[in-house]
């Protein structure tokens, strides 16, 4: 029997591929605060980093 994954880790698993920005996470659907759920979520080894990225957006990703 597998454990449901919660949605700050299925969040954490899809910044840790690549960057999202706020509507990018929105989009998912999968939280309606996504980066709530994602502070909640992490790990002590994991960390959230905010940056800009080629066209000024604000993008989010998870290191650790």
């Amino acid at each position: 029997m597998s454990c449901k994954q919660t949605q700050g880790r299925r969040l954490i698993a899809m910044l840790k591929r690549r960057g999202m920005t706020t509507m990018d996470m929105l989009r998912t659907e999968i939280s309606v605060s996504p980066w709530r759920r994602i502070t909640e979520s992490l790990t002590a080894d994991e960390r959230l980093v905010k940056a800009k990225n080629k066209r000024g957006l604000t993008v989010y990703r998870v290191r650790g």
